[in-house]
């Protein structure tokens, strides 16, 4: 390669990384365009020429990582949350209920390796937590033994939602005040046209 040629290349390469579009300049006292831009020397007709012929490139792949990063943090607090054993899974004396039993196993057997944790929903102070901390450990000792055991940790949240009892419990007494309605004929009618709902 003449040393020419070299100059050249080396013009180009240290001209490669300059964005593409119109740079902001300074004429009769403005600024052209009025919002930011790149300032500095136009672009190379060589670089425009790349930068148009496989447009939307490299923005498209910034673009695709930032999609993929963000589906990424979504499917992870969903792992999270879905591996969360909440308030309603112990008991008063912060030992796991029969839910909380169902749940950790459903944790141990199904949640893939990399989302295999069971956080635990901190309690009102630092001895519930340790706790429940204590209990999950052991019945998860007990389902899979000592050495396979995911990690444990203690989660500061809220339940998302309501547990399945206290559902059944609100519907039960919803069905139970609710009272039966009958049809009632009104004095001085004879036909159906009559009835009223009660």
């Amino acid at each position: 390669m003449t040393e020419r040629r070299a100059e050249r290349e080396a013009y180009y390469a240290s001209r490669a990384c300059e964005p593409i579009g119109a740079k902001q300049v300074e004429k009769h006292g403005k600024l052209w365009p009025p919002f930011p831009r790149a300032t500095g020397p136009a672009n190379l007709p060589s670089h425009i020429y790349h930068a148009e012929h496989y447009w939307p490139h490299p923005y498209n792949c910034q673009d695709s990582d930032y999609v993929r990063t963000i589906s990424a943090a979504q499917v992870s607090n969903g792992w999270v949350t879905m591996t969360t054993l909440y308030d309603y899974h112990f008991d008063d004396t912060q030992q796991l209920n029969e839910p909380g039993r169902m749940q950790l196993r459903w944790i141990l057997e199904n949640a893939p390796t990399r989302h295999r944790f069971a956080f635990v929903q901190a309690g009102i102070d630092n001895a519930s937590s340790e706790t429940r901390l204590a209990a999950v450990k052991a019945e998860a000792t007990q389902l899979v033994g000592a050495d396979q055991i995911p990690p444990v940790l203690i989660r500061v949240t809220s339940p998302l939602g309501r547990p399945a009892e206290e559902i059944n419990d609100i519907r039960k007494l919803q069905q139970k005040s609710t009272s039966h309605r009958t049809a009632r004929t009104t004095a001085g009618g004879r036909g159906p046209g009559n009835q009223r709902a009660v």
